[in-house]
């Protein structure tokens, strides 16, 4: 059986929810699908949004879905996780971060009871969102941490290119990337080669 390795974006894309192009799609999948194939979704919200939207259900036999290497704040250190709870500890530092990794325990506490404390710690929706909240704060530090896959790479360095272009001197970010090819290596290789 052939591996194939598919990165399941469906989640964000309104026109896959349109009944009549996914059962196009699906009657396109039943009908090309004559030989054994598993797919690999590599996040935990991609197999979650599966599972909700039915999508496995509705595949033929010859398809099995695997979960992958995990998202990037799931395999993030537990070094870096408990680091980032300790910047957000300091009195003149606004941490921003992307909302999937407050809930992630470190080794005492997490960004979410932390900022229950009071601690400042902002969720955004984008690395320009973390770049605003530096400008309108400039007597504090604001720093965004950057976890993600090497996708995220390309924002995170426009966000520090645009800081800089303005003279906001107070922005920085942690960054934190996670690849995918390497997961990707070793979960393709045979065991007896491993």
């Amino acid at each position: 059986m052939k591996v194939w390795i598919l990165l399941m974006t469906l989640k964000h894309s309104e026109e896959y929810r349109d009944p009549e192009i996914a059962k196009k799609l699906i009657n396109k999948i039943k009908t090309t699908s004559q030989r054994p194939i598993r797919l690999m979704e590599v996040c935990g919200t991609h197999t979650v949004s599966i599972f909700r939207s039915g999508i496995r259900s509705l595949l033929p036999k010859t398809i099995a879905l695997l979960s992958g290497p995990g998202c990037p704040v799931c395999v993030t250190d537990q070094r870096e996780i408990d680091a980032f709870i300790e910047l957000a500890r300091l009195d003149d530092v606004i941490v921003t971060t992307f909302g999937d990794l407050m809930r992630v325990p470190g080794s005492n506490s997490s960004l979410q009871k932390e900022s229950a404390e009071g601690r400042d710690i902002r969720v955004v929706y984008s690395t320009f969102d973390a770049l605003e909240v530096a400008q309108k704060n400039p007597d504090k530090k604001v720093v965004f941490l950057g976890v993600g896959f090497e996708t995220t790479a390309p924002t995170i360095a426009a966000s520090i290119m645009q800081a800089g272009q303005m003279k906001v001197d107070n922005y920085s970010v942690i960054s934190a990337p996670k690849l995918v090819p390497p997961a990707l290596d070793t979960l393709l290789t045979p065991p007896e080669s491993a």
